[in-house]
């Protein structure tokens, strides 16, 4: 994949406070240290985000069977009387999807598997192996308890056409040491997504930290995974919330939350994913103005 020139938002200047009142201070000192911490931390985060660049195509998979093909603008399709460039059909067996490459797609890659047709069963995490040609590739994956048809491309120009993210400056009152605890067993929890339908998230255990003279809580998802709507939601941030990680501890105690670390769902610059967004509990009644914002590189 082509790489994304990553510009970043971080420099060594005095920090300025945007949009908040000095209502909290951070123990933490912002010396060089921690930007370039906080830089490295951006950085390896967006060479993996990049990847949401080479999405072209999700579709819902049909069981009655499905063609897979280019239509006249090199885009994929699965509507037969567009497909200009066949490349093969999807057929449910009753158990998985099998792939059958069409002869046509074998005679123009070289590469092509050479096998008449291609089973694709779920993984755990109910996805398929993926399966390549030429530049494309697709798989199954599952998602809302249903399965789509995830399609990339590394030649797409979305790669070249992006030019970074951009970020509010780093915002010393939105560090916090705030308190985590564990529940006593995972909490399963039916969150709005992109795709339309629910999907299930599983939430580990809950943030909970004071801002301006109040409690506030998160719930926190596995790998200390955290979906984050705020008052700048649909403003200067994407409408949809934020992500973030923090690092989870052994136990229950002192854990730092530092809201620099926000950074946009791959919805936000890709039509092609399947986002889940923050629950009502997660929507904070404040404006966060630090992260990552809704707009990008000019």
């Amino acid at each position: 994949m082509k790489t994304v020139k990553y510009i970043s938002a971080i420099g060594l200047a005095v920090i300025v406070l945007m949009q908040c009142k000095p209502n909290h201070k951070s123990t933490l000192t912002l010396d060089e240290a921690y930007l370039e911490n906080l830089d490295q931390t951006r950085k390896s985060l967006n060479e993996r985000r990049i990847g949401y660049l080479e999405l072209c195509g999700l579709f819902k998979m049909n069981p009655s069977g499905m063609a897979l093909g280019l239509n006249a603008k090199n885009q994929v399709s699965i509507i037969s009387n567009q497909i200009v460039e066949p490349i093969g059909s999807f057929e449910w067996n009753g158990e998985i999807y099998v792939f059958t490459p069409d002869s046509q797609a074998k005679n123009i890659n070289p590469d092509w598997k050479t096998t008449d047709s291609i089973a694709l069963p779920l993984n755990q995490l109910g996805n398929s192996e993926p399966v390549f040609y030429n530049s494309f590739g697709w798989r199954v994956i599952t998602r809302s308890g249903a399965l789509y048809l995830r399609v990339w491309d590394k030649n797409n120009p979305a790669i070249d056409a992006f030019k970074g993210f951009e970020y509010y400056k780093v915002n010393p009152n939105f560090i916090f040491d705030a308190d985590f605890n564990y529940f006593e067993t995972n909490k399963s929890e039916s969150v709005e997504s992109k795709l339309g339908p629910n999907d299930v998230t599983t939430f580990v255990g809950q943030l909970s930290f004071e801002y301006d003279g109040e409690i506030q809580t998160l719930d926190v998802g596995e790998n200390g995974w955290i979906m984050v709507g705020d008052l700048t939601s649909g403003e200067t941030t994407y409408g949809a919330g934020r992500y973030m990680y923090i690092d989870l501890p052994e136990g229950n105690s002192k854990v730092r939350l530092d809201f620099n670390n926000l950074y946009n769902p791959p919805c936000r610059y890709s039509e092609f994913t399947t986002c889940l967004f923050p629950p009502r509990q997660n929507i904070l009644p404040f404006a966060i103005t630090a992260g990552e914002l809704l707009a990008f590189k000019k």
